[in-house]
Formats: structure tokens, C-alpha cells, sequence
């Protein structure tokens, strides 16, 4: 399926590329997220009319994304039980160590949080990757260590 992204999209394009993407990631998440449209005819000279106003708005967006990275936390510690040794009994997941960081007041959405490798099973030290923005992007050192009782 043809769209037209109306903003940069990491691994995709940039604002006004025309790309062909599956139908179901179009229709499911860029098309309702604004983050794309359907690339007829009567879309393309809709944006190169907002090709200006859409540039701004993604240069405001890198811009909150900057600020966000200036003045967030740098690490955090995440406290779990643990067996004799060093396996957590469950794991630390993104929608955990976005709470630390929001107790220690820096706001991330969970979709932000980079864990290629899944969530951490075992104590020890970690760096997570945060991508507040396609170009912006945080590492967050996470100690995860043995709860107190």
C-alpha cells in the first residue's frame, strides 16, 4: 500500500516520502496515529501545500524531544527478589522501569523504551536505550538489585 508520511519515521522516510508499507501497518497504527495518509493523488498536493506547516511542527517535536533528554534522569536503581542466584523471580519490564523514572521525575511512555533483548531476568547493571524522538535518543543506566525486605 502507497502512503505519504507526514512525519519523520525511523527506518521508513521522511516528512513527504512516499513509501509502500504492508496494509495492515498502514491502516492499523500510521494512518490512525496521523502519522501517514493514503498517497492519491489529491493527498500529495494536500502536502506539498502543508509540506511547510508540517515541517515545523516535526522541528517543535525534535525540540520537546531535546529538552526531555536535557533534563532526564540518567539512572535509576529497580529493586526485585531474586533467587540464590541472581535470577529475578519474574523480570524488570519497559512499564517498570518507566515508573522509576517517573518517581525520580522524568515522564516516558512505555512504547520509548528500547529492550531489543526483552525484559531483564537477572541482577546486575544495564543500559537502556530511550527514543524520545527518531532522532533523539537516551541511555539510562538501570541497576537492578536484591529487594529488601
Amino acid at each position: 500500500m502507497e502512503i505519504i508520511l507526514l512525519e519523520r519515521i525511523q527506518n521508513l522516510g521522511d516528512l513527504g516520502d512516499q513509501v509502500n508499507v504492508k496494509p495492515g501497518y498502514a491502516r492499523n497504527f500510521l494512518i490512525p496515529q496521523k502519522k501517514a495518509m493514503r498517497a492519491t493523488e489529491d493527498a500529495k498536493a494536500r502536502v506539498e501545500e502543508r509540506r511547510g506547516e508540517l515541517a515545523k511542527m516535526e522541528a517543535e517535536r525534535l525540540d520537546v524531544a531535546k529538552a526531555r533528554a536535557d533534563i532526564a534522569v540518567k539512572s535509576i536503581t529497580v529493586a526485585r527478589k531474586s533467587a540464590e542466584e541472581g535470577h529475578l523471580y519474574g523480570s524488570v519490564t519497559p512499564a517498570d522501569i518507566a515508573e522509576a523514572l517517573e518517581q525520580q521525575g522524568t515522564e516516558v511512555q512505555r512504547s520509548e523504551i528500547l529492550m531489543p533483548d526483552g525484559p531483564i531476568k537477572e541482577l546486575g547493571d544495564y543500559e537502556i536505550n530511550i527514543q524520545l524522538h527518531p532522532e533523539v535518543q537516551i541511555t539510562v543506566a538501570v541497576a537492578v538489585v536484591e529487594e529488601q525486605e
